[in-house]
């Protein structure tokens, strides 16, 4: 039945590749052969001088800014990422950047870089009454784009990884005690893949001063489309409410 019947014998291999595909088992172990059965080999030992990591955390790109003024300066008028938008069409960060909450948003709502805020249009009403709903303002937060300009369509994974880079060299210079990530794309870059399919829970940003707590849930535009998902997403808040009380 294999060769030819209802399962053909590429059909079940296919099938096979699939399911360990899905189960994450996406790469070779080694790429030399080996005799498996083996006696393995001892081994040596650690020189004394050797370093040991402690904690995780994330090496510290070169070439990135050492504060947030000049992070900023980056953010407004820089190259911070392959194919950078005008400076024109970029929003800055805004808030209090000694904030206890970062709010990080994957880009730009159409009209916010004419305002020159986020949240700044059909957005600003359900994005205050998120705010308002765990006892903060606009005034004692820290919110920033990921991207600093709105994109046509998702962001690039080349883009993205170095703006990730650059993401968490800003997170590491404001250290702020809790995270929110609106939005699939930051998630992805941030937290992997499936931050956002799989949300709920507190996460760990890593970034190359340590790690911060985290949530990841839909972005307030998406809410406006989809109001369904704002109980979801309040419970998601309120996650923080046990951070930030601490």
């Amino acid at each position: 039945m294999l060769n030819g019947g209802q399962y053909r014998y590429r059909d079940v291999v296919a099938s096979a590749l699939g399911w360990w595909a899905d189960a994450g088992v996406d790469t070779l172990a080694d790429e030399d052969v080996r005799d498996w059965l083996a006696v393995p080999l001892r081994p040596q030992p650690v020189a004394a001088t050797a370093s040991v990591a402690s904690g995780p955390s994330v090496a510290a790109p070169v070439g990135l800014p050492d504060t947030l003024e000049a992070l900023h300066a980056l953010l407004a008028t820089g190259a911070y990422a392959p194919s950078p938008a005008p400076p024109r069409l970029r929003v800055s960060p805004a808030g209090d950047p000694a904030a206890d909450l970062m709010i990080v948003a994957d880009m730009p709502d159409p009209g916010d870089a004419e305002a020159g805020q986020l949240f700044a249009g059909e957005t600003a009403a359900l994005f205050d009454a998120m705010l308002a709903a765990i006892g903060l303002d606009r005034a004692r937060i820290y919110v920033t784009p990921f991207l600093p300009a709105r994109a046509a369509g998702r962001i690039d994974p080349k883009q993205g990884q170095a703006l990730a880079a650059l993401m968490r060299r800003h997170i590491s210079l404001a250290a702020p005690r809790a995270m929110i990530l609106f939005g699939d794309s930051v998630a992805h870059c941030l937290l992997g893949p499936d931050a956002l399919i799989n949300r709920g829970g507190i996460r760990s940003v890593n970034h190359d001063g340590g790690i911060v707590p985290a949530i990841a849930t839909f972005h307030p535009r998406h809410l406006r489309r989809m109001p369904a998902l704002k109980a979801a997403t309040w419970a998601d808040m309120r996650l923080l409410l046990g951070v930030l009380a601490r």
